[in-house]
């Protein structure tokens, strides 16, 4: 089997651990995968890659070096000339880098082309038309609770009737779609990264201090402005308590001027983005997911595996997936900083019921395995190149 994934970057992110981890189980069973990613000049991956997957850039030689044939934009001129005005307004910008993306696809020979994400979804579906090639779209966030503008959306519609599958992440997002004509729909969660479960020699935490861990992105979405609230109630009753964010983003200097002034300094960690965040996890007491709409979080499935007792918001979707209320993790209602204290102060007080939680976390291996999930793709990707 070809298959050529195609992704903006492949540099931290949830998307991102997802598309490598889907080209690695398949170049093991000697797949011939190629990624694809579209966002000039992306560095290497952050993430292992297998040896056997190939990793180029559309924008680079040998596709950026060549004319254009006149030829090549018929297709996209035909899509551009047949949109409305906000349509042509996003398309145009994207006319030049679609046409490029066309070639590099070309040039893979794929069975099945797989893409990811909102924007690069409409992309991928205006380089592949008329080249007979079977598409498959997969959505990462909620659709309805992630705006992607008028042009974007409407493009959406126009285009994903044209992939053999729409992949989303809970029913919730396969509702949206539900309204569209000829979309084919299916739900397929995110795999469980398996390196969760290999280990380093970092040295574990000194033993008089508890963490609380957080991971994610740092950005509005995420919620950490309401997790350093939530925290400032917790820190002076709590003082053996600190709390960790992992990650990196555009809020960093928002979110440590937040904590200087909730008079949190030295009590919040921010260590970066890690390749390896599970040695961190299994050092820890305690997990908070914070964010204000996720589609199916790697972050949760990851501390779950670790066997931390969890706490998150209870968003629209993503979270209600895999925990089980009461059983390996709490819900609390979203965007509740009072009600994510309430609950993190319980569990911080409580070892004894943050174990009980913690050991059923490793369950989320059987519910969302890579094998099982991957299992799910090759369903559909059988059914789409058939």
């Amino acid at each position: 089997m070809r298959i050529t994934l195609v992704t903006s970057t492949l540099g931290g992110g949830g998307a991102e651990r997802v598309v490598a981890t889907m080209a690695n189980h398949w170049a093991a069973k000697d797949w011939q995968v190629t990624i694809l990613t579209t966002f000039s000049g992306d560095p290497a991956s952050n993430y292992p890659l297998h040896p056997r997957v190939a990793h180029l850039e559309p924008g680079s030689p040998p596709f950026s070096s060549e004319r254009i044939d006149p030829a090549e934009s018929t297709p996209l001129l035909d899509l551009i000339n047949s949109c409305s005005e906000p349509e042509r307004a996003v398309l145009i910008p994207q006319g030049t880098r679609i046409l490029k993306l066309r070639r590099a696809i070309l040039a893979t020979r794929p069975d099945v082309v797989i893409s990811y994400m909102d924007f690069n979804n409409n992309c991928v579906l205006a380089a592949t038309r008329d080249l007979g090639l079977p598409v498959i779209v997969s959505e990462h966030c909620d659709p309805n609770h992630n705006s992607i503008g008028e042009g974007w959306n409407r493009l959406r519609r126009r285009l994903y009737p044209d992939a053999r599958c729409v992949a989303v992440l809970t029913e919730e997002s396969l509702r949206f779609f539900s309204s569209v004509p000829g979309i084919r729909g299916r739900v397929i969660p995110n795999p469980l990264t398996p390196s969760v479960f290999s280990s380093s020699d970092e040295m574990p935490r000194p033993k008089n201090d508890k963490t609380l861990m957080a991971m994610g992105r740092l950005s509005i979405e995420k919620g950490f402005d309401l997790l350093l609230s939530a925290f400032s109630v917790l820190a002076p009753k709590r003082p053996d308590w600190t709390l960790e964010i992992l990650g990196e983003g555009p809020l960093r200097g928002h979110l440590e001027s937040r904590i200087q002034r909730l008079g949190l300094s030295g009590r919040v960690r921010m260590p970066g983005f890690t390749l390896r965040p599970f040695d961190r996890l299994r050092h820890s007491d305690l997990f908070a997911l914070s964010s204000l709409c996720e589609g199916f979080p790697n972050a949760l499935l990851e501390a779950m595996a670790c066997g931390l007792a969890v706490v998150s918001f209870d968003c629209p979707s993503g979270p209600r997936h895999i925990i089980r209320n009461g059983v390996d993790g709490m819900l609390v209602p979203p965007r509740d900083d009072r009600a994510l204290a309430a609950a993190l102060d319980r569990l911080m007080g409580d070892e004894g019921e943050r174990k009980r939680l913690g050991s059923r976390g490793p369950e989320v291996a059987q519910r969302f395995g890579v094998e099982k999930v991957m299992g799910l793709w090759e369903e559909v990707i059988s059914d789409c190149a058939m």
